[in-house]
């Protein structure tokens, strides 16, 4: 059985895992796990966490996102841990009825803490569901939340105690609760009717948006690069526009030319888990690794690269 599928039982098994544990099950030591992680992340056959655990995310099997809040406690702000027991508790939160403190923990809890937005009456206001609430559920307690009962201004059950971070910028799916109008979620582009009484008002068709044609400059800027260096391309293949290329590449040297394989990374900073999913996906290849980047490598990335962890490995920044 290969490495990855082996890891792929555990997680399965024993849930939620952090690298040390993967590598000490597969008997290898924690960069190659992480790189093993790392690649079956791209592939979207794990997920990682944004909760850390000593520093380090967990990985975890899509559907195992239940037993990710075990974790919580003990790992976390104190305070954010009470907001986030709130939240567990009370299912949806209103933002404008909370006070600043559990404004700021839930936009750091992004694993427990999803934000919507709902329309009503031309005004949008921001929500937040606990993680394993459905779809459905939040309908429900929406508008039950959102009917009128009393004229007294609702009262925060939490109190303040630190000033607003800055501005959520965070896209968020939106809820429209419009009279005498269907309600309408749209989340992940897809649209879900929810039934109400009246349903006498039309539905609008809205004019699809065309979509602009976003010129690969980087590409050209990687070949470009090849050519003043005498690299020939063999082959090519563009896994993002604009933000990241595979290549297999012949480089001059002083015995001739070796081929290698490229990865290009388009981003502000790359990091270590970019320089360690590159270096599995060489060695799955067999082949040596050229790393090019455009701006810079993170602090933990050139650590990497200074202790002398990867062999077969060239990094170059493009210029």
């Amino acid at each position: 059985m290969l490495d990855q599928d082996r890891i792929l039982q555990f997680i399965s098994t024993s849930g939620p895992t952090t690298p040390s544990k993967v590598a000490k099950m597969i008997n290898t030591d924690s960069l190659l796990a992480s790189a093993h992680l790392s690649d079956l992340s791209s592939q979207k056959k794990v997920r990682v966490s944004n909760l850390k655990i000593g520093g380090t995310p967990l990985y975890y099997i899509p559907g195992q996102e239940e037993r990710l809040y075990t974790f919580a406690h003990g790992n976390i702000n104190p305070k954010d841990f009470e907001v986030l027991e709130f939240l567990k508790e009370k299912k949806i939160l209103r933002e404008q009825e909370l006070e600043l403190l559990p404004r700021v923990a839930l936009r750091g809890l992004k694993d427990f803490a999803v934000p919507f937005n709902v329309t009503m009456h031309g005004e949008t206001e921001l929500f937040w569901k606990f993680y394993l609430v459905s779809d459905d559920e939040r309908d429900v307690l929406v508008r039950t939340m959102l009917t009128p009962a009393t004229q007294e201004a609702p009262v925060s059950p939490l109190s303040d105690s630190m000033l607003m971070q800055e501005e959520f910028e965070k896209a968020t799916a939106q809820t429209k609760l419009v009279a005498d109008e269907p309600v309408r979620v749209v989340e992940k582009e897809e649209v879900v009717e929810v039934l109400r009484t009246d349903r006498s008002v039309p539905k609008v068709k809205e004019k699809p948006r065309k979509k602009k044609v976003i010129e690969d400059t980087f590409s050209e800027d990687i070949e470009l690069f090849f050519k003043r260096l005498k690299i020939v391309i063999e082959q090519k293949e563009t896994l993002r526009k604009n933000a990241e290329m595979n290549y297999f590449v012949k480089v001059p040297s002083v015995v001739g030319q070796m081929r290698y394989f490229c990865k290009a990374k388009n981003k502000a900073k790359c990091d270590e888990r970019d320089l360690s999913a590159a270096y599995m996906e060489a060695q799955m290849k067999k082949l040596p690794l050229l790393f090019l980047y455009t701006d810079e490598l993170n602090k933990k990335a050139q650590e990497m690269m200074d202790s002398g962890a990867f062999e077969n490995i060239v990094v170059r920044k493009v210029e």
